[in-house]
């Protein structure tokens, strides 16, 4: 299928989300950027914690946004500071979510970018870290572990052998995984491993705690929690687990924490259901949202003709006509006919009847009303 026939460098229309930061773009939508960038800017300028509600329907853009606001470099070059931006799905019919949860945070932070991290606040903060490490911990174990990071001895780093630095390292890690065999907590001289919840949440809280001190390293983390209406797929016990888990995490992080909970939901009236699934002293926490509400014609216009003509899908842009090869004409007819508009919807129809186009014998020059309705039988969601 050759997309340079309508001056595509390829499908603007993806399905899945793309891997390549790169390939990342916003398009369209701005007055839900606008809200979003208002949530972003208050944790950068404001040190209280907060739960953040994001609601829509399925194929709302809820995902896309927390890839292009925690894998671009969008938030450093709009506010000109460095936050922490880390996204996750919640897990999936996990059999113990919350240690689900610690592996894949750890494997968003990324542990070579922790040691950096703390590198970097030894530098910034000199003799004092190791005090503040202690006062943000709330556990006396998780603050040894945590000053492992740092430790020196006869002012040399501990790292200073490169034998004795690959064993501490790869003892550091395995703990953070959880790993609490007698040969790890031996390497590091600690009594015992993360062997409850509560001690997972005083690592996390104690790791975001010091990364955010004082904002002299990061200004704010910003946590996506993807797809939480997942939540429904746990036993009614680990619901209640990772619920308690995430109310101590902001109660143990009361400063420069933002979590986004992405929540597909048919409509506001299913938030007062989903309070009951967070249960009260999570819900009361939760106390701002943000709607990813379906896309008006006129925002869904403004969505395509951005996404067309951006330069990492075009070869040429066709100023003559802003949505080629469709033309405006029939880009209106189509999202008329649509009914209930979503982004996904939007975008699997486009590209669909951009294939169709292509795989003709005689390529149109046009996508017009008279193509589209030749092909509507082939579009799944059409209403006449």
């Amino acid at each position: 299928m050759n997309l340079s026939h309508y001056k595509f460098k390829e499908n603007p229309f993806r399905i899945t989300p793309p891997i390549n930061p790169e390939e990342i773009v916003w398009a369209g939508r701005t007055k839900l950027k606008q809200k979003i960038d208002h949530r972003i800017k208050m944790g950068i300028e404001t040190s209280v914690s907060r739960i953040v509600l994001n609601w829509g329907r399925y194929g709302s853009g809820k995902t896309h946004a927390a890839n292009y606001y925690t894998k671009t470099s969008y938030i450093q070059d709009r506010f000109g500071v460095n936050t922490k931006n880390i996204k996750i799905n919640l897990p999936r019919t996990s059999k113990d979510p919350v240690q689900a949860f610690l592996r894949a945070l750890v494997g968003q932070l990324s542990f070579d970018n922790i040691v950096s991290d703390f590198s970097e606040l030894d530098t910034i903060f000199t003799e004092q870290l190791g005090d503040i490490i202690a006062v943000n911990s709330n556990d006396h174990v998780i603050s040894e572990f945590i000053k492992r990071f740092i430790e020196k001895e006869d002012n040399t780093s501990l790292f200073s052998n490169e034998d004795a630095k690959i064993k501490q390292l790869n003892a550091l890690k395995h703990y953070l995984y959880g790993d609490s065999t007698p040969t790890t907590l031996n390497a590091l001289g600690l009594p015992l491993g993360l062997e409850d919840d509560e001690q997972v949440v005083n690592l996390i809280s104690t790791l975001f705690n010091c990364i955010t001190y004082q904002k002299k390293l990061y200004q704010s983390v910003f946590l996506w929690i993807d797809e939480f209406e997942d939540i429904d797929t746990l036993t009614r016990s680990n619901q209640d687990r990772l619920t308690t888990f995430l109310r101590q995490l902001v109660d143990k992080t009361p400063n420069n924490l933002t979590i986004f909970l992405n929540v597909t939901l048919k409509g506001r009236g299913d938030i007062e259901d989903l309070s009951i699934r967070l249960g009260e002293a999570l819900a009361s926490r939760a106390k701002r949202f943000i709607e990813f509400d379906s896309p008006t014609v006129s925002e869904a216009l403004d969505y395509l003709k951005d996404l067309i003509n951006h330069p990492l899908f075009r070869t040429e842009i066709d100023e003559k006509s802003p949505f080629y090869p469709v033309t405006e004409a029939a880009t209106k007819y189509i999202i008329e006919h649509l009914g209930k508009l979503s982004i996904r919807k939007i975008n699997e129809v486009f590209s669909l009847i951009i294939e169709l186009a292509l795989i003709e014998e005689e390529i149109p020059k046009y996508i017009d009303i008279e193509f589209v309705n030749a092909i509507k039988e082939e579009i799944i969601f059409w209403e006449d």
